[in-house]
């Protein structure tokens, strides 16, 4: 540019020069801000697609999961409710009747006990299509002894070409001993016809893979019959190598049609599969394209008609255009805190005060962006922290009374407290809440009916409820010992599909709560729901522990004595502590009794021959 004005200098009067410099100097400055604008809305959008994308293979991933858990429920209950090995032969076909009747999805059951016998098998197949499954099943009783769940390689039926897993889960005893295991034939071709269903866009497309790469549900059923692997793909290799779906992003290459498409894959909480989703760049960039292309056009005019205005009022202007210009090209260089002097006749005048407005604005439009960055920069920190502060604390307690607090302080609420269902789902009982008020609230055991109010909404629908000035909605419930609240936002604390309770948060700022606060506590609703979960895994299994060490140790004290009245005596002792009782009592009949009592020999801790003793 520079060259250029010396050029213009040697070559044309001092008004030209002027004239063009003006013309060079506004119409770079609208250039380097058009196309920073235009740069951030392709990032926008791009990163908006991105995630359209990836919502939708997380969709169908957590349909395709839900319905494999849902079958594992199936088998676990029935498995758990009695010991299903155990019980006539009568009962064994009624409990594996009622889960193939339950289960459409099930072609078949096999029961088996330790040793690998075939102990009760049901199907709806004929019995000749019957028998690879049984040969298969037999032969993975080690392998579901072994572990909690156990899932085969995907088969395609050669009769009805039908995509076949084999789930299975093994029956133990109270002592976690191995009785054997419960298998089932399950039909997937509810994955085909929801990759069939599934919109990806106009012309997009999704699958599922396996860990190999082998594709398992495709609407071209041709190549999953011939089991085609496609790890060849970029985002099925990210899936196989263990990538992380959301660090990864998006993938923008060539896909499984042989065509240039935007990629993105969502990984199966179980089984060991993922759903990619595929959307052709033509059809993917085409909004963006055209923003770009229409926004470029703006730049350019907006350009060509600052430059034309410049240079005909350039031309009528003499010393103040020499200030102007430098001025401009300052700025141009991004200096825009600086201000041209205002100066000359009514022309040169207004040229400047337009000039000083357009770097305004420009700095105001700057500055917008930076701060929104920050604001959203810092949601993303809070987000991190509570997420990091969450998975350390298995104590249901513990957890709700770190979130309250730490969502109070992040972000100076008002208050703010958590809610969560009874045991019959009817009301919503507060467990943790800030302040004066939180603590009154707890002691009072504050509950609110579902349904009822903001959180009662939030907590029914599944919805969150966002009212920025209070005063205007007739369902909110005014709380006495919050008197200053004018806004509130209740969001639901949900976990695959089930509503635990409500995140609730208050401020004493008229709309001083936004879409935005909505947004970035239904994350952290989310995280508390996941801690939760954990918790109160948590807690079962500290329960459990404590259960099974328990009955070691009465069986290791039985085992030490050195005769059977003093093992009867350890016994009712034991069982009597270990269950709180003030008394224990162990019946015996006579023609039961050992030989070694004799008929009047009582037992201490035992009722022998109508006589009761206590067990201290």
């Amino acid at each position: 540019m520079k060259k250029l004005i010396e050029r213009i200098q040697r070559e044309q009067s001092l008004r030209t020069v002027l004239a063009w410099s003006f013309f060079i100097v506004s119409a770079l400055i609208l250039l380097i801000a058009g196309l920073g604008q235009i740069i951030y809305n392709y990032q926008t959008q791009r990163e908006i697609l991105f995630a359209q994308q990836q919502a939708i293979a997380q969709d169908a991933a957590v349909d395709v999961s839900d319905f494999i858990e849902d079958k594992f429920f199936v088998l676990e209950t029935a498995v758990s409710l009695e010991n299903v090995a155990t019980v006539s032969p009568e009962d064994q076909e009624r409990i594996l009747g009622n889960a193939l009747g339950f289960q459409p999805a099930f072609r078949q059951l096999a029961l088996y006990d330790a040793n690998g016998q075939l102990l009760t098998h049901l199907s709806r197949l004929v019995a000749s299509r019957s028998q690879a499954f049984l040969t298969g099943t037999q032969r993975s009783i080690d392998e579901v002894a072994q572990t909690d769940r156990f899932i085969s390689p995907i088969l395609i039926d050669d009769e009805s070409f039908e995509p076949l897993i084999t789930i299975a889960v093994p029956i133990t005893n109270v002592f976690g001993d191995f009785q054997g295991i419960l298998a089932a034939e399950l039909n997937l071709k509810f994955m085909w016809d929801l990759m069939d269903q599934l919109n990806v866009g106009e012309a997009g497309y999704a699958y599922v893979v396996d860990r190999e790469g082998n594709l398992l549900a495709y609407a071209d059923t041709a190549r999953v019959l011939r089991r085609e692997n496609v790890s060849q793909l970029a985002e099925v290799a990210a899936f196989i190598a263990g990538e992380n779906e959301i660090e990864h992003g998006a993938f923008v290459g060539n896909g499984i049609e042989n065509e240039d498409s935007v990629q993105t894959f969502a990984k199966l909480e179980s089984p060991d599969w993922a759903v990619v989703t595929e959307v052709p760049t033509n059809e993917a960039f085409r909004d963006i394209t055209a923003t770009v292309a229409l926004s470029s056009v703006f730049v350019l005019l907006a350009a060509a008609l600052a430059g034309g205005f410049g240079i005909l009022t350039a031309r009528r202007i003499a010393a103040p255009i020499v200030t102007l210009t430098e001025t401009a090209a300052q700025v141009a260089e991004g200096n825009l805190d600086l201000r041209t002097e205002v100066g000359g006749n009514l022309e040169v005048v207004r040229l400047g005060n337009a000039f000083n407005n357009m770097t305004a604005q420009l700095q105001e439009l700057i500055g917008s962006l930076e701060q929104r960055v920050a604001v959203r920069t810092r949601a993303l920190e809070i987000s991190g922290s509570v997420s990091r502060q969450l998975s350390n604390i298995l104590d249901q307690q513990e957890l709700v009374t770190a979130v309250v607090e730490l969502v109070k302080e992040a972000f100076d609420y008002y208050h703010a407290h958590i809610y969560l269902f009874d045991d019959k789902g009817e009301n919503l009982v507060m467990v943790g809440g800030t302040g004066e008020a939180g603590q009154q609230m707890l002691a009072n055991q504050h509950q609110i009916p579902a349904g009822r109010g903001l959180v009662g909404r939030a907590g029914q629908s599944g919805q969150s409820v966002l009212v920025a000035d209070t005063a205007e909605d007739e369902a909110w419930l005014p709380n006495p010992l919050l008197p200053e609240t004018q806004a509130e936002a209740a969001v639901p604390i949900a976990i695959g599909g089930q509503i635990l309770g409500v995140l609730d948060v208050q401020h004493n700022i008229k709309a001083g709560l936004t879409q935005a606060d909505v947004d970035l506590l239904e994350a952290i609703a989310s995280q508390v729901a996941v801690g939760l979960r954990n918790a109160n895994l948590y807690e079962a299994a500290q329960q459990q522990a404590a259960r099974e060490a328990r009955l070691n140790e009465i069986n290791q004290k039985i085992l030490r004595t050195t005769n059977v009245d003093e093992a009867m005596q350890v016994a009712v002792r034991e069982i009597g502590r270990a269950l709180n009782a003030s008394q224990t009592i162990v019946h015996f009949k006579r023609d039961e009794l050992p030989e070694t009592f004799g008929d009047t020999k009582p037992l201490n801790g035992a009722l022998v021959n109508g006589h009761k003793h206590n067990g201290q």
